[in-house]
């Protein structure tokens, strides 16, 4: 599995929070903001969206760190991070970003 990201983005850091809670083994590759390797050709390709984070394994790329994060609770359900009604899970999500967002800022 490879994480696009850059390590100052708050959306990468949720997925590196839910990548280490899982105890998953990753590579990192670092995406420069800063130096505009987002908007690169290169990067184009593994997001058409040029945003970081970006999951990358053996069924293609994912953008998106909320569902990146889902989408780690559901392949590798132990432990959970998120509840199971989706009513509760929309919820929990929103928290822990607006959480991390504050902590960040």
């Amino acid at each position: 599995m490879k994480l696009y990201d850059y390590y100052r983005s708050s959306a990468s850091y949720r997925v590196r929070i839910a990548l280490h809670l899982k105890g998953l083994s990753y590579e990192t590759v670092p995406i420069s903001l800063i130096d505009g390797e987002h908007q690169g050709d290169d990067y184009r390709h593994t997001n058409p969206n040029q945003r970081v984070p970006s999951l990358e394994n053996e069924h293609g790329p994912l953008g998106q760190s909320l569902a990146i994060i889902e989408y780690l609770d559901e392949i590798y359900p132990v432990p959970k991070l998120l509840p199971n009604n989706p009513w509760q899970k929309a919820s929990v999500a929103h928290s822990q970003c607006l959480l991390l967002a504050i902590f960040i800022h």
